[in-house]
C-alpha cells in the first residue's frame, strides 16, 4: 500500500487505513465510491441534491453541495498520486482499479490538501513491461445492468509498455414519474491509456490519459407533499438529467538515487458538467407554481504538479519532503425558471441573451468564475528509538488564493461582485508507535488537517458573509493492530477524538437566493472503530467485518436560519408580502430572528452505528474455482 507516498505493510503502518483490493471491489460490485458505503469504519459517502456526491469520515468531509466552484471536498482524492481538486469527479465509476486505500483522520503532512477528514486513494493498474495479456469481461443484472470492460497489456521491445484498458456500464431507470420519463438511469463510458518507458533500471517514467463520460437521466428527488404511491415513482413534470465528462492527463516520472527517489507528477484536469433537474421535485398541478433548473453548468482547468524526495537507507532514520502546487480556473452558469401561471416546453429555454434580456419568469441567474492558487510544500520523518520504539513527525505549510467573479440576474434586476480572498496554515502530525510483537503493534497519533476557506458570491445578502474561513480539525487516536493464529486472524482498532473548528456548512440568508457559505466555530466527534478478518479452512473461508460506533455534537451557541423557518416566514408574515423579501428589511428581520440555536445538535452525516460482514467459500469446480459470498451492510 502507499499511504506513506512509498510502498508499506498495512499492518505495519500506525495509522487508521483500510485498503480494499480491485478483486474484492469486484467480488462486492463496488463499481463507484458511493458503493463503499458500509466497508470501511467511519466512511458515509451520500448523495446530495441528487448528483453531488459528499464523502465524509468520522463526520468530517464536506457539508458545502451545490458549491464546487468555491469550496472543497474535506476529503482529498487521489488517484495515482494526482490531486483530484473538485467533488463532482467523485461521480465517476471505478474500473481498473488495483488498490483503493482510505485513510481515516487528519493527514497533517503528506496527504494534507483538503483532507480534514481523510483521504480516498485510488490506484489503477499500470503497465507490465515484457507480459502480452488480456482480458475480456462482460457481467449483466437486472433494470438492464451491462457492463463490459477490455484491457490489453502490449510490451514494445524491453523497455517500453502500453495498458489500454475500457469499460462500459450502463442500466435502465431504477425510478419513474408518472408524467412519462425516467429517473436514476446511467450511460457512462470511461476509458484508460498508460504509457511506461523504464530505460534503466533506476528511472521510468509514464504518462496517462483518462477519460470519463455519462449521459444519465437525473436523479430520484421525492418531494415530501408527493403521494405517488412506491417508493421508485414520482410526480414530478420537469425531466432531469445529469451529463458529466472528465479527462485527466497526467506524466509520472520516478528516479530512484543511490540514498533516496526523486518522484514528480504533472498533471492537468478537465470537468465539464451539466445539469438539469426539477427544484419543486414536484407538478404545477399540484403545487399551483413551477420550479425548475433548466440550465447548471460547470467546467473547470486544473493543472498540478506534485515533486517530492523519499529516502532510501536503511538508518534509524527515514524522511520524505516535497511540494505541491495548484492552479485551477472554474466557470459556472446557472438558470433558474418559476412561474405561477401554467407553464409550456418555451418557458424553460435559455436564450443567448439571457443575462442582458431575462425572461419574466427568470427568479435566479448566476455566473461565475473563480481562480485559485495553491502552494503546500512539506516534510515527515520516522525515527526508530529501539527497534520496537518508532517516532513519526511531519509538517505542512496551505497556502491558498482565490480571486473570484459573480454576476447575479433575474427578471428583478441584476448585481455583481468581486472579491479576492487568501488564507494560509501550518499543520502537522506526530505519531508513536510500539511493537509488542512482530505482529502486534499500539500507536497513539495526534493530526491536524486545514481545508481553505474561500469567497462567497452573494451580492444581496443580509447575513452571509463575503468570505468564509479556513476549516481546521485536530485529532487524537488511540489503536492497535494484530495478527493471530499465524496470520489467519487479523484485529484492528481505534479509538478517536475530534476537535472540529469552523465547519464549513450552507447558510441561508434572509433575502432570496441570497445563501453562500458560513462557518460552525467549533464541533466535537468521538468514536470507536474495528476490523476483523479471518481464513479457515486452509483460505477456502474467509470472514471479513466491521464496526464503527460514533457520536458528536456542536460545541457552539451558533443560530442558523432553517430552510422550512424562512420560508414560513416569507408565507405569514406581512413584511414579506408582495414580494416584501426582496425590498422591506422588516422582512429579512423577521426571517433572521426565526434562526435556531443549533448547540448541542448531532453534526450531519455521521451514523451512530455502521457496519458490515461477509463470508466467502471458494470451491473446486471442473476447469476451475467457484466463488460464492455473502454480505450484510448496517448504517444507522
Amino acid at each position: 500500500m502507499t499511504v506513506q507516498q512509498v510502498r508499506s505493510n498495512m499492518q505495519r503502518t500506525p495509522i487508521a487505513v483500510t485498503a480494499i483490493s480491485g478483486t474484492a471491489l469486484d467480488q462486492s460490485n463496488i463499481t463507484q465510491p458511493s458503493d463503499l458505503n458500509g466497508l470501511v469504519p467511519s466512511l458515509s459517502i451520500a448523495k446530495t441534491a441528487g448528483f453531488e456526491t459528499n464523502v465524509t469520515i468520522r463526520g468530517v468531509g464536506s457539508q458545502t453541495p451545490e458549491n464546487a466552484l468555491v469550496s472543497q471536498s474535506g476529503v482529498a482524492l487521489y488517484t495515482d498520486g494526482v490531486f483530484i481538486a473538485n467533488t463532482i469527479s467523485l461521480d465517476q465509476t471505478l474500473f481498473d482499479v488495483d488498490q483503493v486505500e482510505v485513510l481515516r483522520g487528519p493527514q497533517g503532512a503528506l496527504y494534507g490538501q483538503s483532507s480534514t477528514g481523510g483521504a480516498l486513494v485510488i490506484n489503477t493498474k499500470q503497465p507490465e513491461l515484457g507480459k502480452f495479456h488480456g482480458i475480456l469481461e462482460g457481467s449483466g443484472g437486472n433494470y438492464s445492468m451491462a457492463r463490459g470492460r477490455a484491457i490489453i497489456n502490449i510490451p514494445v521491445g524491453q523497455h517500453f509498455a502500453v495498458r489500454a484498458s475500457f469499460q462500459q456500464y450502463d442500466h435502465s431507470d431504477y425510478a419513474h414519474s408518472t408524467y412519462g420519463f425516467g429517473l436514476d438511469g446511467a450511460q457512462t463510458t470511461a476509458g484508460k491509456v498508460t504509457a511506461l518507458w523504464q530505460p534503466v533500471e533506476n528511472f521510468s517514467a509514464s504518462l496517462t490519459a483518462q477519460w470519463y463520460g455519462a449521459t444519465n437521466t437525473g436523479a430520484e428527488q421525492k418531494n415530501i407533499l408527493d403521494t405517488t404511491p412506491g417508493a421508485r415513482r414520482v410526480a414530478q413534470d420537469y425531466p432531469s438529467r445529469f451529463n458529466l465528462h472528465t479527462q485527466l492527463y497526467h506524466l509520472n516520472l520516478n528516479w530512484h538515487l543511490p540514498w533516496a527517489t526523486l518522484t514528480s507528477v504533472t498533471a492537468y484536469q478537465h470537468l465539464n458538467n451539466f445539469l438539469q433537474m426539477s427544484s419543486s421535485r414536484y407538478n404545477y398541478d399540484a403545487l399551483g407554481y413551477y420550479d425548475n433548473d433548466a440550465a447548471w453548468q460547470t467546467t473547470m482547468h486544473t493543472y498540478t504538479e506534485e515533486l517530492s524526495l523519499h529516502s532510501t537507507g536503511h538508518g534509524p532514520l527515514s524522511w520524505t519532503g516535497g511540494v505541491f502546487l495548484l492552479g485551477q480556473r472554474s466557470n459556472q452558469f446557472v438558470a433558474e425558471f418559476k412561474g405561477s401561471t401554467p407553464p409550456d416546453p418555451l418557458s424553460f429555454l435559455v436564450p443567448s441573451d439571457i443575462m442582458t434580456n431575462p425572461p419574466s419568469n427568470l427568479s435566479y441567474g448566476n455566473k461565475t468564475t473563480v481562480s485559485r492558487f495553491t502552494v503546500a510544500p512539506y516534510v515527515q520523518f520516522t525515527y526508530n528509538i529501539t527497534p520496537k520504539l518508532h517516532l513519526t513527525g511531519g509538517a505542512r505549510y496551505n497556502y491558498d488564493h482565490f480571486a473570484h467573479y459573480d454576476g447575479n440576474f433575474s427578471a428583478f434586476g441584476s448585481s455583481s461582485l468581486s472579491n479576492s480572498f487568501k488564507t494560509s496554515e501550518p499543520t502537522w502530525k506526530a505519531e508513536l508507535d510500539y511493537d509488542l510483537s512482530h505482529d502486534n503493534m499500539l500507536y497513539f497519533d495526534v493530526a491536524t488537517g486545514y481545508k481553505p476557506g474561500g469567497v462567497n458570491g452573494n451580492p444581496d445578502s443580509k447575513v452571509v458573509g463575503l468570505n468564509f474561513q479556513p476549516e481546521r480539525n485536530t485529532t487524537f487516536e488511540l489503536g492497535s493492530k494484530n495478527m493471530f493464529f499465524n496470520q489467519n486472524l487479523r484485529l484492528n482498532f481505534a479509538a478517536f477524538f475530534s476537535k472540529y473548528h469552523n465547519m464549513q456548512y450552507i447558510e441561508n440568508d434572509p433575502y432570496p437566493y441570497a445563501y453562500g457559505i458560513a462557518n460552525i466555530p467549533n464541533t466535537e466527534m468521538w468514536g470507536l472503530e474495528s476490523e476483523a478478518t479471518w481464513l479457515t479452512l486452509g483460505g477456502r473461508l474467509r470472514f471479513d467485518g466491521n464496526l464503527t460506533l460514533e457520536d458528536g455534537r456542536i460545541a457552539s451557541h451558533y443560530r442558523a436560519i432553517d430552510t422550512i423557518a424562512q420560508q414560513t416566514v416569507y408565507a405569514n408574515n406581512a413584511a414579506c408580502a408582495y414580494g416584501g423579501q426582496y425590498y422591506n428589511p422588516a422582512c429579512w428581520a423577521a426571517v433572521e430572528a426565526a434562526a435556531s440555536n443549533l448547540n448541542g445538535n448531532t453534526p450531519p452525516q455521521m451514523p451512530h452505528v455502521q457496519g458490515s460482514i461477509s463470508a466467502a467459500y471458494t470451491w473446486d469446480v471442473p476447469y476451475g474455482k467457484l466463488l460464492t459470498r455473502i454480505q450484510y451492510i448496517y448504517r444507522g
